[in-house]
Formats: structure tokens, sequence, C-alpha cells
């Protein structure tokens, strides 16, 4: 058993800070008033009533709104042919499109389900990240992907769950072909993912890609002394670059000022930070 002399850092899903709790620890944050994000978000609702009082900060938070979740394609690709140096880092491919002439009402939502697709390629950045004479391409549709198709009581067999995949992943493959048309017959890897995959092996409640961004907590303090919390619920929120920032604050929170610079010179001496 490891016990902290200092502090916790967490970035565990705030949905699931309660159950990591203990009875008092648990007290505390529920006694705790709550973010002042929440309860301007509450006061905004004109269809609930004003937030009360007695809610406290570990109640609000599980009330935090959740983003839905992914799909994710991971392939590798023959790239004989292929002309690599033509080709971006990056894409978005909109399965649906952005207007389909039918009147302002009939316009896609380019946040709905099966619409925005990403497609990275990472080997423009970085040619030794596939063996030569291959390239390995990620689409995925982030945040938008619903959850409540993929409960065990809606697909009860293996055969269910990976019939859905196959339906749902379509518009990734469709994606890809947006990219490479014949990304099908050059692949010789292709591994999806789904919220299940996110909920199951990321521990991430419903699979969420996190909270929604009027839900951020504006910092990691927390009304228990030495627990700070970072991740994708905290400003700025969801992505690599926004949660590396939340742990940096978070770890800020823990050492003075001087500490901190002689840390940062450790780093750029070591080369590891320019």
């Amino acid at each position: 058993r490891v016990r902290a002399r200092e502090g916790v850092i967490c970035n565990a899903p705030v949905w699931s800070l309660r159950k990591l709790l203990d009875g008092d620890g648990a007290a505390v944050l529920d006694g705790a008033a709550a973010p002042s994000t929440w309860r301007r978000k509450q006061e905004s609702k004109a269809t609930t009533p004003p937030p009360d009082p007695e809610d406290g900060y570990l109640s609000a938070l599980e009330e935090t709104e959740m983003t839905r979740s992914f799909l994710h394609l991971h392939v590798a690709l023959d790239a004989a042919g292929l002309d690599l140096d033509a080709m971006e880092a990056h894409y978005t491919v909109m399965a649906r499109g952005l207007y389909d002439g039918a009147g302002a009402a009939q316009q896609p939502d380019p946040c709905g389900e099966l619409n925005m697709v990403a497609v990275s390629n990472p080997c423009k950045l970085d040619r030794t990240l596939a063996p030569d004479g291959y390239v390995i391409l990620h689409a995925y549709a982030a945040g938008n992907e619903p959850y409540d198709l993929w409960t065990k009581e809606n697909l009860p067999t293996r055969a269910d769950y990976e019939a859905l995949k196959e339906r749902r992943c379509a518009v990734l493959w469709e994606a890809l072909e947006a990219v490479v048309p014949d990304a099908r017959s050059r692949a010789v890897l292709a591994e999806t993912g789904s919220p299940s995959t996110h909920a199951r092996f990321l521990r991430r409640p419903a699979g969420t890609y996190g909270a929604a961004t009027e839900d951020l907590l504006p910092d990691g303090q927390t009304a228990i002394r030495g627990l700070v919390l970072c991740g994708d619920s905290v400003f700025p929120g969801i992505g690599v670059p926004a949660v590396a920032v939340t742990g940096a604050g978070a770890a800020n929170a823990m050492v003075g000022l001087a500490e901190q610079w002689r840390a940062m010179d450790r780093l750029k001496g070591e080369g590891t930070m320019a």
C-alpha cells in the first residue's frame, strides 16, 4: 500500500472520485461549496430550479455533463505507390457535410453522430513510426458517439458487439478512403475501438471523452488539504495539450516557485524541455 506524504494529484474522471475517497474524505467534499462554474450553469437553466445552497462540491461533480464517446480505426497500410510527401498530417472529413442544400433547418449538425471524422497521419511528422513501405493512419469520431448503443443490455453477445462495430465504423473507413481511395485493399492491419473500449480499458464512465466545456472546474484545488485534481474535467479541458496543462498546474500547486524553476532548468539541461 502506498501512502502519500505531501499530497495526491488525481486525474481520475470526476464521476469516479467519490468511490476513491474514504467516508471522511467524501464528507469533506460533500460539505464544501459547489464549483462556481456548476452554479452558474444551473442558474442559467430556465427549466430547472435554482441550485440548492446545500448542494456540495462532490455532488456537483457527479452531475457534471459528459461529452459523448469515441469511435476509432487504427490502420497500417501498404504505402507502395503512395506519395507520402504529398499527404497532410491531419484531415477533417465531414461524412454528411456541413450543408445539404435543403434550407437552414435541414443542415447537418457538424458535431452530430457519424458526421465529423478526423484522420491523423503521424508518419508525416515522423516516418520512423512505421516500417519502410508502410504508413499508419488513425481515423476517429471524437465526442459524438452515444454510449447507450453500446451497453450490454443492447449487445448481449460478442457477435452483436462485433456487428455493431462493423456498422458504426463504416464511416471511418469512408473517411480514410477520402484520403487514400484504396485504403481497404492496402490495409495490412486494422483495429477498431468503441465506447466500450474507452469504458473498459481507460476506465471512462460511459466511455466519455470528458466534461462539457461549460462544466469545467476552474482549477484543481479541493477542500481536502493536499488533494489536487487534474485531467479533462479541469480548465482548459479535453485533449492531450489541455490535460497536460492541468497536470502541470497540479504539480505546481505542490511545490514553491523556486523549486519549479529548478525543475524546469534541470529539464532544459536534459534536453527534455525547450
